[in-house]
């Protein structure tokens, strides 16, 4: 059997004494890893134990394609990068919030006419029924009952189209607030 086949079949076979020696052996070295790349020694030592923690979680299903030490330290360096990702939205949102706080009223109303020109837009380009139920739904404020009426459809392909509609617009919204 070769080293890397053992690598995956020990690992997913380790008990808890093997599994505590293979944190002891490497806990220091991935630990200046992470400090190097965060340079916070607090989030350095939980991004190494939580590395730690999932790796026994999943010891059994997970499958490592070279050496233990580097799947460890690919470990490291993803969960490092997930911190980034996280702290950068943060940013983002908090950008975002300090521009909304710091706005006139002017500017508001300006904002919330571009949105509606938005929504207009992304309305007028869905499929015509559905866009006819949308805004029998949304602007006339008709029932799902009267819609069906109506159009002479049944409440649940009133039910769908809106739905859909919602869907679409909410996943073209999503991307633009990104």
């Amino acid at each position: 059997m070769s080293d890397k086949k053992k690598s995956i079949s020990s690992f997913s076979e380790q008990d808890g004494v093997k599994f505590e020696k293979i944190y002891t052996d490497n806990f220091a070295v991935l630990y200046m890893h992470a400090l190097k790349m965060l340079g916070n020694p607090e989030e350095a030592t939980d991004v190494v134990q939580d590395v730690f923690t999932v790796a026994w979680q999943r010891r059994n299903e997970i499958v490592i394609h070279s050496s233990f030490k580097a799947y460890l330290f690919r470990a490291v360096k993803n969960k490092v990068l997930d911190i980034y990702a996280h702290q950068a939205a943060i940013r983002k949102f908090q950008t975002t919030l300090d521009m909304d706080i710091s706005t006139s009223p002017e500017d508001d109303a300006v904002r919330e006419q571009e949105l509606m020109q938005l929504i207009e837009q992304e309305v007028s380009q869905l499929p015509e029924q559905m866009r006819v139920v949308f805004n029998m739904s949304r602007m006339e404020e008709k029932s799902n009952a009267e819609i069906a009426e109506t159009l002479d459809i049944s409440v649940n392909t009133v039910k769908t189209h809106i739905g859909r509609a919602l869907k679409k617009l909410r996943v073209k919204f999503m991307l633009l607030f990104l």
